[in-house]
């Protein structure tokens, strides 16, 4: 499993423009191939924070997410808000149980 996790801030005022952008990508994302889960929070004390988070069966379908027409999609409808301070990290898990 790959996990994507990390933050990324749009420009003050387009914050309800983005969490619409990012519930069509969280949408269309779901169905692609070998995505586990996709998701994205708005901060609470900082409105104008994302948070992200994704899993993926491989790195072979997050590659192909990168080049999948939803992710050019999300990417074109994110452009005008102002994204900056992205952080995102690439975590490859060894083993991870389910503590119940």
């Amino acid at each position: 499993m790959i996990i994507i996790s990390g933050t990324m801030e749009v420009a003050a005022g387009n914050e309800e423009q983005a969490k619409a952008n990012f519930a069509l990508a969280q949408a269309a994302t779901k169905s692609e191939r070998g995505c586990i889960d996709y998701r994205f929070w708005q901060s609470v004390d900082q409105p104008h924070v994302f948070r992200v988070y994704e899993e993926w069966e491989d790195k072979d379908c997050l590659k192909e997410h990168g080049a999948h027409p939803n992710m050019a999609a999300h990417r074109e409808r994110m452009a005008p808000l102002g994204v900056t301070n992205r952080k995102l990290k690439l975590i490859e898990p060894e083993r991870i149980r389910d503590l119940g």
